[in-house]
């Protein structure tokens, strides 16, 4: 009876052992080496109804969900995998810092290594906001946002900029609101959002290939927001890939998409818009790790971008500023000179 009780215990001690030393290794490998993943997205369903286009593309790296978290070594190791990569610009998602960081030199000696391979443009999360708000300077100062620039990132903190990177023009933006719950019920756009439907409203506007980066997915695949907004590009992160991924099944946690989330890392078409959602670099420190889910760098090859379109459609406006603007100062000097007419003719009676 005592040698079968021994020898049960014996075997339960060999499971465990044979359960945990997997599980934990599942665990160090979500927290240490980054890899590399390469996604390529092809746009030439842009193409015009006539006339020769010239295609370009453009190599992105883009990461995100760092958490302030720095890996062992460093985190050199993700500037080195960049580096390796040689990316025309490089797409910062957000959350790359935590609201009770000690101060920002985590994040900003990230984009100061960063910044010195491509130019950065790095989008505000969710953590981002909270802390700003949380350490905001009493002339209202962000000091993340200077820390960043001053590194030499731009910032995107629900704006957005236009870009030329070697003859290729894109514009790249950010929104930390979600693109579909912008109207009320009767279609009335909500106060509050008022900002990022205007900003959603100039975003839209150009013919340059449309780059944006939200706080996550949820942005995009609820609503109508993929067939009202004319967005090419939706990068995001937030979902941490399923956070714990089990092996053939997928991602396990995904937030408002509940368990098992059909977005929550890769490439996807959604109407007329690609999304694509990066599993990041770290996790929040809480109850639940990262489980077999590797820090992600992500390589992005955008193909066939129509910048004679772009170049086209903003040489044409530009023009009509000119021509408005050659317009309004020879309404002007016609005014001036009808005015110095009549008061010439005061002056003779």
């Amino acid at each position: 009876m005592f040698r079968n009780l021994i020898h049960f215990i014996f075997v339960l001690f060999v499971l465990a052992a044979a359960v945990a030393f997997p599980a934990r290794w599942m665990i160090e490998r979500s927290y240490h080496d980054p890899e590399t993943h390469y996604y390529r997205i092809e746009d030439r369903d842009r193409k015009p109804d006539s006339g020769e286009i010239e295609h370009d593309s453009l190599r992105f790296a883009v990461v995100s969900d760092l958490y302030n978290y720095v890996f062992e070594g460093g985190n050199s190791a993700i500037a080195q995998k960049v580096s390796d990569i040689s990316p025309d610009a490089i797409l910062v998602c957000g959350n790359m810092i935590t609201p009770d960081a000690s101060g920002t030199s985590v994040v900003s000696g990230l984009v100061k290594s960063l910044s010195q391979i491509a130019p950065v443009y790095y989008s505000y999360g969710e953590e981002e906001i909270k802390y700003a708000k949380a350490h905001l300077a009493e002339d209202g100062t962000d000091p993340l946002r200077a820390a960043i620039e001053e590194a030499g990132g731009t910032v995107l903190n629900e704006e957005y900029k236009d870009v030329s990177l070697y003859g290729v023009l894109f514009r790249v933006g950010s929104i930390h609101q979600q693109a579909y719950e912008l109207q009320n019920l009767r279609g009335e756009v909500k106060k509050r959002f008022q900002g990022t439907w205007d900003l959603l409203n100039k975003f839209q506007d150009t013919e340059r290939f449309k780059i944006l980066m939200t706080d996550g997915p949820e942005s995009f695949i609820y609503g109508d927001a993929c067939e009202k907004w004319s967005v090419d590009l939706v990068v995001s992160g937030k979902t941490l890939g399923g956070k714990a991924v089990i092996p053939f099944k997928g991602g396990v946690f995904g937030g408002s998409q509940g368990y098992f989330p059909e977005y929550v890392h890769g490439l996807y078409k959604k109407g007329d818009v690609i999304l694509f959602i990066t599993s990041g670099l770290s996790a929040p420190e809480d109850m639940i790790p990262r489980f077999n889910n590797p820090p992600e760098v992500v390589v992005m090859d955008i193909n066939g971008i129509d910048s004679d379109t772009a170049r086209k459609a903003e040489e044409e406006a530009e023009k009509a500023r000119k021509a408005e603007k050659k317009k309004k100062e020879e309404e002007k000097k016609k005014a001036e000179e009808a005015k110095k007419e009549s008061d010439g003719n005061d002056g003779e009676s």
